[in-house]
Order: C-alpha cells, then sequence, then structure tokens
C-alpha cells in the first residue's frame, strides 16, 4: 500500500479528531530534542480540545517528567507496560498491564539472561536509563552509542527472538519486555477505560504518529495513522506501514501534522 501525503486525510477526520498518539523518540524529537515548535504544536493541539498521548519504550522515570512537565494527557511507557495518567487534581496515576509486583519480577528474570547476552554483543549494552525502568530491559544500539551498531542490533534482536523473547527495535534500543501486551493492547485498554471510546470510536477519534518498526502495531490498528518522514529508512523491513507521511522529520513532522490538521478544523469555523 502505497503511502499518502497528510494532504490526503479527508476534511471529516481531522473534525472527528480527539486524541492523538505518538510515538516520542524521533517522532516528537529530532536529533535528540524537542523542538521549540512540537512542544508548540502540542500545547495548540491541548488548547484546541485535541488530547495528546505519548505512547513510547522510553523508561517510566523519563516518563513521568513528561507526564508532569508537557502538554499531555498521559502516557504510556515501557512500550505498553503502563499507562502514567492524571488525576482530576493532576496528580499523576500507575495503571500497569498486570500487577507491578509480578512485572518487576519477570524484568529482573529478563535483565539477567539479557546482560548474559550481551557478553556476545561488545558494542552494545544496557541503555544508560535501565535504572528508571519498572518493567523493561533496553539495550542501546543507537542512543549513547555512536556510531550506531546496526549491524550488532541486528544480529542480536534475532537471538533474542530465536529465543521466544518479546523484543522489538525502536530507532535507538531494543527493548525487550513480558508476553502479552505491546503499545496497542495498552492504548486500547487505555482508550476504552480510561475514556470511555468504543473500537468504532477509537478509530474515527484516534490518529496514531511513529517513526519506526515498533510502531507497527498500532499502524496496523489505527486507520489513521501518520509517519514522520524518517520513517523512510525503515520501509523496506515493515509490514504495516502508516497511512500518511509528513515532509519533515521527527518533531518537526509532527508539528507540520499538528498545523495540517488545526488548519482543516479552522477552515471549518471560518
Amino acid at each position: 500500500m502505497a503511502i499518502s501525503a497528510l494532504s490526503d486525510i479527508a476534511i471529516h477526520h481531522c473534525n472527528n479528531l480527539a486524541f492523538i498518539l505518538t510515538d516520542f523518540d524521533d517522532t516528537l524529537t529530532w536529533e535528540g530534542q524537542l523542538p521549540v515548535v512540537t512542544l508548540e504544536a502540542m500545547a495548540k493541539l491541548e488548547a484546541n480540545g485535541i488530547k495528546v498521548i505519548p505512547v513510547t519504550g522510553g523508561c517510566a522515570g523519563w516518563s513521568d517528567m513528561i507526564a508532569r512537565a508537557l502538554p499531555v494527557d498521559g502516557v504510556i511507557t515501557e512500550g505498553g507496560a503502563c499507562f502514567i495518567g492524571k488525576t482530576p487534581e493532576k496528580h499523576l496515576s500507575y495503571s500497569f498491564w498486570r500487577e507491578e509486583a509480578i512485572m518487576r519480577a519477570e524484568q529482573a528474570r529478563l535483565r539477567e539472561l539479557i546482560e548474559n547476552l550481551l557478553k556476545d554483543f561488545p558494542k552494545l549494552r544496557l541503555a544508560r536509563d535501565q535504572a528508571y525502568r519498572l518493567t523493561d530491559v533496553a539495550i542501546d544500539y543507537a542512543q549513547d552509542i555512536q556510531p550506531a551498531a546496526t549491524q550488532e542490533k541486528d544480529a542480536c534482536l534475532e537471538k533474542l527472538v530465536a529465543l521466544g523473547l518479546n523484543a522489538k527495535a525502536s530507532s535507538i534500543h531494543i527493548n525487550v519486555c513480558s508476553d502479552g501486551y505491546d503499545k496497542f493492547s495498552m492504548a486500547q485498554r487505555v482508550l476504552a477505560q480510561e475514556y470511555g471510546l468504543s473500537e468504532a470510536e477509537q478509530r474515527a477519534k484516534v490518529l496514531y504518529v511513529g517513526d519506526a518498526p515498533n510502531d507497527e502495531s498500532m499502524f496496523a490498528r489505527f486507520p489513521l495513522s501518520v509517519g514522520v518522514s524518517n520513517i523512510e529508512k525503515h520501509i523496506s523491513v515493515m509490514t504495516h506501514l502508516p497511512r500518511y507521511q509528513t515532509t519533515q522529520p521527527g518533531g518537526l513532522g509532527f508539528a507540520e501534522l499538528a498545523d495540517f490538521i488545526l488548519s482543516v478544523r479552522q477552515s471549518k469555523k471560518d
């Protein structure tokens, strides 16, 4: 299926939109930074009644900061393991996929296994934020490792999958977690339980934005899906592609998308 330009998004989709779920690294950020235009775009979306919820493989500690400091309605973190939401009083609440103690025990088992496995891949290492993760194990290949250890990442990922582990690559990490959940499964639970959206309403009112193969579960299930332009380098290895694509990369592409949606909604008012 060919990917269409943003201009092909139907007007009624823009007008009905109530949520934008978005990856974080290299979708909201670009070259390791959150562009000013991206932060402004997030604030404009919030001001216009569109809730932004990052869905990230990033650690819970970092996601806690995102939920507190940025104009978002909550954060789905560690690849779908936990939703950090906000109470009416703006305090944070944590909702885990399974009981937290069970997930922490599984994380400890995975970490021991992966630390032994990494002896075979000296260019790779645990992500610097591993200490702030509550459920998964992250292997750095392109965040603080430069140049990116892409060949080692591919070989390591192949070995992890062969061992039967739930492992997926983002643009910077390999994330390894328990079975039974992914970005989409937690997103669907959050949209239904926290916001009362039926499956039909989710398809009509939710748009997802991403940049990498670990976003495929979202691209496959949300008809309104957008890839920022840097997804281009991953398309050859992906099965499920976004329906639309920006012309700009990372957070610049997210701002491009926000501007397009809000301009369409404004034209309706005029």
